[in-house]
């Protein structure tokens, strides 16, 4: 299940080791990409902890990269502040630690490293520990267990981690993925033999969570935590670990104070804040800080109106897309600049993203003795239109306050982004192409509607046979992952047996709303399916009832599929173009001209090509409509079924809607 405040359940991994052993390239190497910096130095090239993310088809997988935590030779304070850092990047919970060590190189700050970890992470840390060996190809045909074997100290270590460890070199891109692959294929064996991941719960007893990181910063060993160690407990897979991720991403033009807001939010002064006619914020910068059981993401950004690319770099920074939007603007200065920023987020993320925004005017203390309210008011339409669209959801800071009176606004701050997150079930707004998809598959009984889903899926999950009958008796859906957008496949039966049977109409009007029910995130777009070269009276019956139901304004939201691409000379344009059915050729102008044609016998990378055609262009119809699918509720559809029913006696409604979603 995914955890409360992620889209899509995450596997942690956190990269632990002394200076120079590549935890940063083997984190690029987990992740498939350079998302840490790598390179060879005699300086510590990693100075914080860092922490990235790829999409993989089971959910998010997470690496946390981190410098030298337990040197002895850095100042208390650094490493007091790097291991904080690293535990709220690892919240809730971390599935395995990955203790990186180089071969040929194990030294006595590897054991530091091992020590630190125990201190932090209790003795039972071993059990969800890896050991990953880097520079395998030193070994120069010699097998690693004989290296491991030849060192006592090493292999004391392994054999405490349960005898888990792999190795790893620079070698082909072939190699590099089958590494990977038998990492991974670890890491899932041992959340299994744990029965779930590593929770640790950041409760305060007596000032238990610092007391417990000073003493590993000041790497006092064997003394023991008492009272103050940090609550650990193992369960099972997460279903709710207790501490939830909550990002907020700051937007503003340049000058709104944004990092002021940040800083007040996260308790302490992180982000640079200073008065200058140039933009003090010149790039994404992420910090944290756990509130009440969450760890609240705090994302400060430039001007993003202003940015070249500003979707790759919201896709990079914020993944997954944020739980809230705080717009910052100063009171008395909203202006097109803000417009404009907004208008950033919308392409995006959609028209959507206003449910997710909150408004924070700063600068309270220019407003004297006035009141807010009127104040706001008496403003720019655009700014009251846009105060309306967001529900009234708006805070004012003032800067000239006690420590006390700003912890207070921040408070207020989070609790109002909390609620709205909330009324979203824990759900950030994601991208644009990352919205889920649905796809209602409709048209008459046996054009390959089945046959076609189980295409778009890349599995068989419907029953597709060749029978006189109807095989589809029932409304059934499934799912696929295309990229990073869930894709929901809606199979749609006969739906005039349902009908005809023994609950009659409203038989019909409870498929259609079971149908409904499959797809209620996300965008819909109906695929209308018919076969290649048989277009007929049932498929125009079929066309017109299924605006009966669903509004005249259907086939705006409708892609024409042709069946049996296998027995076309032409492409399918040409096809269509030299066509003398008339009816057909008005129906697919009403859709918009969009059609495309599967071969349902394909396989492997052929079958995912056409996939690949329709979704791409059920995507560019959403955007094209504003980021939106179709939009009628159920009530409106509800609504339609019965006024046909009145306006037609029953045997007649059943003969017209008999090929509606067949």
């Amino acid at each position: 299940e995914p955890e409360p405040g992620c889209s899509r359940p995450e596997l942690r991994l956190l990269l632990l080791g002394r200076s120079g052993v590549g935890k940063s390239a083997t984190g690029n190497t987990i992740l498939g990409r350079s998302m840490f910096v790598s390179k060879f130095s005699n300086q510590m090239v990693t100075k914080v902890c860092q922490r990235e993310s790829r999409a993989t088809g089971e959910g998010t997988l997470v690496v946390i990269d981190t410098p030298y935590l337990f040197s002895s030779m850095s100042p208390a304070e650094d490493k007091q502040r790097n291991i904080e850092r690293c535990l709220e990047l690892c919240a809730p919970s971390l599935h395995v630690l990955l203790l990186v060590i180089a071969i040929g190189c194990y030294e006595l700050e590897d054991k530091e490293v091992v020590c630190g970890v125990q201190e932090v992470f209790g003795a039972e840390a071993r059990r969800y520990m890896i050991v990953v060996f880097t520079r395998k190809d030193d070994l120069e045909g010699d097998s690693v267990q004989d290296y491991i074997e030849g060192l006592d100290s090493l292999r004391e270590l392994v054999e405490n981690c349960g005898g888990r460890y792999c190795a790893n070199n620079k070698g082909s891109e072939e190699e590099r993925v089958g590494q990977v692959r038998e990492l991974l294929g670890m890491v899932q064996r041992l959340v299994g033999e744990n029965g779930g991941p590593y929770i640790m719960k950041f409760r305060n007893q007596g000032g238990g969570f610092l007391d417990s990181v000073k003493g590993a910063a000041s790497q006092k060993e064997d003394k023991p935590h008492g009272g103050g160690e940090l609550q650990r407990q193992a369960t099972g897979y997460e279903p709710n670990p207790g501490i939830h991720e909550l990002k907020v991403l700051l937007v503003g033009k340049r000058g709104a104070g944004k990092s002021a807001a940040g800083n007040s939010l996260l308790g302490k002064r992180v982000f640079e804040t200073k008065f200058s006619e140039e933009s003090v914020t010149r790039r994404f910068v992420l910090e944290s800080r756990i509130w009440r059981e969450r760890r609240v993401v705090i994302i400060d950004t430039p001007d993003i109106s202003s940015s070249k690319d500003i979707k790759a770099e919201l896709r990079r920074h914020v993944f997954g897309g944020p739980h809230a939007f705080l717009l910052v603007t100063p009171l008395g200065s909203f202006s097109k600049k803000d417009e404009v920023v907004l208008d950033t987020l919308q392409a995006s993320f959609g028209d959507k993203f206003v449910e997710y925004l909150i408004i924070l005017f700063t600068r309270k203390e220019d407003l004297g003795d006035q009141d807010l309210e009127m104040f706001l008011k008496s403003r720019s339409t655009a700014l009251c239109k846009l105060i309306k669209k967001c529900k009234d959801r708006y805070c004012v800071f003032s800067y000239r306050v006690t420590r006390e009176e700003e912890q207070h606004q921040a408070e207020e701050l989070l609790q109002t982004v909390v609620s709205l997150v909330q009324q979203h079930g824990d759900r950030p707004c994601t991208f644009r192409e990352q919205e889920p998809l649905s796809l209602v598959l409709v048209g008459k009984s046996g054009p390959g509607k089945s046959a076609t889903g189980n295409t778009i899926l890349g599995r068989p999950d419907f029953l597709s046979q060749f029978r006189a009958q109807p095989v589809t008796r029932t409304c059934q859906s499934s799912r696929r992952l295309w990229g990073q957008q869930e894709v929901v496949v809606v199979d749609m039966p006969s739906l005039c047996l349902m009908a005809s049977a023994e609950g009659g109409p409203s038989q019909l009007e409870e498929e259609v709303r079971r149908c409904w029910s499959c797809c209620k995130e996300g965008n819909k777009i109906l695929v209308l399916v018919f076969q290649l070269g048989w277009f007929t009276q049932e498929d125009k019956r079929a066309v017109k009832e299924l605006e009966t139901i669903f509004g005249e304004e259907v086939l705006k939201y409708t892609i024409v599929l042709f069946t049996r691409k296998e027995d076309l000379e032409v492409d399918i344009a040409d096809y269509i173009k030299n066509a003398e059915n008339r009816t057909l050729q008005n129906i697919i102008k009403r859709c918009g001209g969009r059609i495309c044609a599967f071969n349902n016998k394909e396989t492997g990378q052929a079958r995912e090509d056409q996939a690949a055609v329709l979704l791409t262009m059920a995507n560019q119809l959403i955007e094209s409509h504003g980021g939106h699918g179709y939009p009628q509720k159920w009530e409106n559809i509800s609504k339609s079924i019965k006024n046909g029913q009145d306006k037609h006696k029953p045997k007649h409604l059943l003969k017209n809607l008999k090929e509606i979603l067949l």
